[in-house]
């Protein structure tokens, strides 16, 4: 029995198991796309974008002239408040009630207490009782808020009395005027100049800083002895000033004759 002959060009039966995973054949030189393969379409130019990243993100906007605009908003706020304490400082009128009623001795003219801007009394300390002894007292002549003016100004003078210092007359005479040069002695480099006023006295111009004016002005009569002092200053919108000697010293003598004149 002859074996049976094969053919030369065998046909593949139409039931012939496909691989997994492919749907068609593959193409020469390759392999092509798998079933159900959709290709993306990319962008202008034929050039796909970088795997597993979308579309680049839109420019974020700069907020440069918001912050600007809240920094300028702080400075007007805080330049506002600093002027707006300026202001209120400016107008301001210093001073307190209108004080107590001055003890026999601290008394001022109506005249002079207008000339000096002050009308309220303050009597810092008030003599001893004893019958013997020097006695001191201390009396201020301050402003009245809305009476005296914004400008600060303050008048006040020390009371030294030797007349019952002892049963001595020619010692309590010494004693003043021992008393007397002790703070003259005080004068040195300071402006000072003899007056006119009194048995003896002596005004005192001392070294103050260029916003303020004071004068120190002592004077005796017998046996008492006075230490006047007149300060203050001119309010400025942005810094404060001295005010003219020569006014200050006018208000320390009149005070000067009035007292002595007592």
């Amino acid at each position: 029995m002859n074996a049976p002959q094969h053919p030369q060009n065998p046909q593949q039966p139409q039931n012939w198991p496909q691989q997994p995973g492919y749907g068609q054949q593959p193409t020469a030189g390759g392999y092509g796309p798998p079933p159900g393969y959709q290709p993306q379409p990319g962008p202008p130019g034929g050039f796909p974008p970088p795997g597993g990243y979308g579309p680049p993100p839109p420019p974020r906007k700069k907020r440069t002239g918001l912050v600007i605009g809240i920094v300028i908003g702080v400075v007007v706020l805080v330049v506002g408040g600093v002027v707006g304490s300026m202001y209120l400082n400016y107008i301001d009128e210093p001073g307190g009630g209108p004080g107590t009623d001055p003890i026999a001795g601290c008394e001022l003219s109506a005249d002079l207490k207008s000339q000096a801007h002050v009308s309220s009394f303050r009597l810092i300390q008030a003599p001893t009782d004893a019958k013997k002894g020097m006695k001191q007292t201390h009396c201020a002549w301050e402003q009245t808020k809305g009476k005296d003016g914004r400008n600060p100004r303050r008048l006040s003078f020390l009371v030294y009395d030797f007349t019952t210092f002892s049963d001595k007359q020619d010692r309590n005479l010494d004693q003043a005027h021992d008393n007397y040069t002790s703070f003259t002695s005080y004068a040195t480099g300071e402006q000072a100049k003899t007056l006119d006023v009194g048995d003896e006295a002596m005004i005192l111009i001392p070294s103050s800083p260029t916003d303020l004016t004071e004068v120190n002005l002592l004077v005796r009569k017998g046996t008492v002895v006075w230490n006047i002092r007149y300060q203050g200053r001119d309010k400025g919108f942005f810094t404060d000033t001295e005010f003219p000697i020569a006014d200050a010293e006018a208000v320390a003598l009149k005070a000067a004759e009035e007292l002595t004149s007592e």
